[in-house]
């Protein structure tokens, strides 16, 4: 009996230590550098003016804003592989191409730690006549990249004025300007720009995701109203002559369907524009979008003011959770948290998951403007993992101290997916990330034991390391 009992307290007791992946870190509005659970280690992978060498062998100091980060196995290994990183720049740059960009490197676990493996070496977006602000996007099936074009310009003259970029000419018979707002495949073994995608639409792409069947990627728009659309291959892994789709809520949001625009390529140019005038739903600045099991999950980061009056006469439908939770007067809108969506995609049913604001057991403690995401699956429990992207100056997005400062601190949540409707107080802080950085590239190795995340644009006051953007691989899990 007493054996027995034992036993039945031993087995409680390991389940119980199972479930806990981490002791949560606490709130801190002053950190300078990045703070991570007792037993995690983190260690600098790539930062801002690492030399990166281009095709051609020309070597230069790397472009900063590290984004999307891509962990692409050798031999199927989760301590030996490659990693992708979008660089989320839109500025003039004669060694590595104006605008944009990306960068591939070798990495291997040595004695629990990760290094850099020989050079990092710089995309070349030339013969697509190069990118804005590299963004989101995914590895596709064949395992090639999608990369983002996040922002564009609105004219020639835009191009050079604000961004000081003096090449203007016409590329591919059309205006520059044109040329910018699209997705860009990339090749990562060749460390080449493989093709712009045009059949997905021009507008500011945030992020993409490929679905197993190898024909079906979903795509957010960073956008006012953003629109969540579907593109349909004919082929797997051919992004031509399929089918772009814009989602559409149902009358009593229980259910949706998925609304065919025009491929030519004048509708394309302006896609949110034409699926609003098909009564397509509209949301709040979208931005990353994660598949688990058939369900997405989309984080909307939220907008303190907006109007959606233009749209809506022009035929456009507010998602049911922005009259409901957001709707001010009239037309305008207050967001000031956002939240995570999900769309069952066996239903079409789209609802607010986990909506953002202030804990009601910590008035320190908000949650706020949700925007990279990943999900990984430890010790046999799914978790979504989530970066803030709060701009500081949000109502309640830190202590009124800080906001007096205007300082900026972010934050990365874990989530446990078998929570079937969560809470704030669910979230379980994982990492506080020094002043003024974005929390963004989110990627685990396929084990789950290695996660890799970009510490983007940093205060430059901060001490070593984290007064540039850095790449950092954390490890304990």
């Amino acid at each position: 009996m007493k054996k027995s009992l034992i036993l039945l307290l031993a087995t409680l007791t390991f389940k119980s230590q199972a479930q806990t992946l981490f002791k949560p870190v606490d709130i801190n509005y002053t950190t300078r550098t990045v703070i991570i659970p007792e037993g995690f280690k983190y260690s600098i992978l790539y930062s801002e003016f690492d030399t990166v060498v281009t095709n051609t062998g020309i070597k230069a100091p790397a472009k900063g804003s590290q984004d999307m980060i891509v962990y692409i196995p050798i031999d199927s290994s989760s301590e030996h592989g490659y990693l992708y990183v979008n660089q989320e720049e839109h500025i003039p740059n004669k060694l590595l191409g104006d605008g944009g960009g990306g960068t591939v490197f070798e990495v291997r676990k040595k004695r629990g730690e990760w290094v850099v493996i020989g050079d990092k070496h710089a995309v070349d977006f030339s013969n697509v006549g190069e990118t804005f602000r590299n963004c989101g996007g995914t590895i596709t099936p064949r395992g090639t990249i999608l990369t983002t074009e996040e922002e564009f310009p609105q004219s020639n003259a835009e191009i050079y004025t604000r961004f000081g970029i003096t090449d203007t000419s016409d590329y591919n018979g059309k205006k520059k300007y044109l040329n910018y707002g699209w997705m860009v495949e990339v090749d990562p073994r060749t460390h080449k720009a493989i093709q712009k995608i045009k059949e997905f639409g021009r507008y500011p792409h945030e992020d993409a995701q490929c679905m197993p069947d190898g024909k079906t990627i979903y795509l957010t728009s960073d956008n006012v109203p953003a629109i969540v659309f579907k593109y349909i291959c004919k082929e797997p892994g051919v992004y031509t002559g399929g089918q772009l789709y814009a989602y559409q809520q149902s009358a009593d949001a229980q259910s949706g369907s998925w609304i065919a625009l025009p491929m030519q390529e004048d509708s394309l140019m302006n896609i949110i524009d034409v699926a609003v005038r098909r009564h397509a739903t509209m949301l709040n600045s979208t931005e990353w979008i994660e598949a688990i099991g058939d369900k997405l999950y989309i984080s909307e980061s939220g907008t303190n003011h907006f109007n959606f009056g233009r749209e809506i006469a022009m035929g456009g439908r507010p998602a049911r959770h922005l009259d409901q939770l957001c709707r001010a007067t009239g037309d305008n809108y207050e967001d000031h948290y956002g939240r995570i969506v999900e769309l069952d995609l066996k239903t079409n049913k789209m609802r607010p998951y986990l909506n953002g604001g202030i804990s009601k057991k910590d008035s320190r403690f908000c949650f706020s403007s949700p925007d990279a995401m990943t999900s990984a699956t430890i010790r046999g429990k799914k978790y979504l993992i989530i970066s803030e992207d709060t701009d500081g100056d949000k109502n309640g997005s830190a202590s009124a101290e800080v906001s007096a400062r205007h300082e900026v601190y972010n934050e990365v949540y874990f989530l446990d997916m078998s929570i079937p409707d969560p809470t704030l107080d669910d979230l379980q802080r994982f990492m506080v990330g020094p002043e003024g950085c974005e929390t963004s590239g989110n990627m685990f190795t396929p084990d789950g034991r290695n996660y890799f995340v970009s510490i983007q644009h940093p205060t430059t006051s901060n001490p070593a390391p984290f007064n540039k953007t850095s790449v950092i691989a954390i490890t304990g899990f």
